[in-house]
């Protein structure tokens, strides 16, 4: 079995005209929209633009090579990009950038990236966890809005990778039903999912049929949250669970994703956590919680999530000091929170290192026919 990447090398050749549009060619574009464009490639190929990047000294190893397949691909190289937008601002904390290509002349894709690490777009994630709605979700609403007036005719197809998965799927709610009768399909790669408060409204639940989330089997990020959607369960290369976020290491097969038989136990574990915390500690809490500590990490003048993991140490002294910077009543908020977390997690303490799958009972990989966890809850 291959990756995204090898299905590029395999199918490249293969315009839309002979092999359609599928869920891979949704989560390519899903790892597209991370890589480093700027407002300038408006109106330029894909072959252009690509060619343009892979030039930059600074253009890592896995972006280089992405790139390079899609700059040689018979497929993609002839599509063009009609907008790329970009906002990012401290309050509301707001991290965004989509990409609007043309597919063919009658079919449009809005990519939506994810998180960048930045600590604004680790902020605008953490409120995804207690706010029913985020500023970030309405700016994607509000920029699909915009390109389907700037394209009216256009069918369309929205997609996106963790939060970005988000946008793509929330942006199609938000909008007019004329506008959803235009969309396609919305694709999120491990999106985090919604709160009840969202999707119970009417114009979310139009929106629904629409919708199609791939989560791998380890998944973390894609449990934080309930999906009303359909939800696939994929296999993964990898089996570290953080590395499993990235699609770019999904199993593949010919023309889609390879399924895995259900979610793993300690996807389910930590879903479990999420749980508790969601339910157990008040929602003001939490944002009391979190905007304390984010106020910290910005007087300790870290902006990025890289300040605190690449030099693990001189990380943690920074960590230390936002924490101890936090007053006496938030700092016991803090604690509050870490020992809820301990006390589930401790119930399944020995599931992670155990070959014991009948600690759980088996579900299902695909939610339209069965589900795929066997626990919910509102968000409250």
């Amino acid at each position: 079995m291959g990756k995204i990447l090898d299905y590029v090398r395999w199918r490249g050749d293969l315009t839309l005209d002979r092999e359609p549009f599928n869920s891979l060619d949704a989560g390519l574009f899903a790892a597209f929209a991370y890589l480093p464009f700027d407002s300038s490639v408006k109106g330029h190929t894909l072959e252009a633009a690509t060619k343009r990047l892979i030039q930059k000294k600074t253009l890592i190893h896995s972006d280089k090579v992405e790139a390079q397949l899609i700059n040689l691909s018979d497929r993609y190289k002839n599509m063009r990009f009609l907008d790329w937008s970009h906002l990012s601002q401290k309050k509301p904390p707001v991290q965004f950038t989509a990409m609007t290509i043309e597919l063919d002349p009658q079919t449009i894709l809005v990519a939506y990236r994810g998180t960048d690490g930045s600590m604004v777009g680790l902020n605008e994630d953490v409120d995804m966890s207690y706010q029913p709605e985020i500023f970030g979700q309405n700016v994607a609403a509000d920029y699909l809005d915009k390109i389907v007036q700037t394209y009216p005719d256009k069918q369309i197809y929205t997609t996106g990778h963790s939060k970005g998965g988000n946008f793509a799927a929330y942006a199609i709610s938000a909008v007019s039903p004329k506008i959803q009768d235009q969309i396609i399909k919305a694709y999120s790669f491990d999106g985090p999912g919604f709160m009840k408060e969202t999707y119970d409204q009417l114009e979310f639940q139009r929106a629904i049929p629409k919708m199609i989330t791939y989560v791998p089997e380890g998944s973390i990020f894609g449990m934080m949250l309930d999906h009303p959607e359909r939800v696939i369960v994929v296999k993964s290369k990898i089996k570290h669970l953080m590395h499993q976020h990235n699609l770019l290491h999904w199993e593949v097969a010919r023309n889609s994703f390879v399924l895995a038989p259900c979610l793993s136990n300690t996807s389910r574990i930590i879903r479990s956590t999420f749980i508790s915390w969601n339910t157990k500690i008040p929602r003001e809490k939490r944002e009391e919680l979190w905007l304390a500590f984010f106020t910290a990490l910005e007087s300790q003048e870290i902006t990025d999530a890289s300040q605190l993991t690449t030099n693990k140490i001189r990380g943690a002294i920074q960590f230390s000091h936002a924490y101890l910077s936090l007053d006496p009543k938030t700092r016991l908020i803090a604690n509050e929170i870490v020992s809820d977390i301990a006390t589930t997690a401790r119930q399944y303490i020995n599931l992670p290192f155990l070959n014991h799958t009948e600690h759980l009972e088996p579900l299902g990989n695909d939610s339209s026919k069965g589900p795929i966890v066997d626990d919910s809850y509102d968000g409250s």
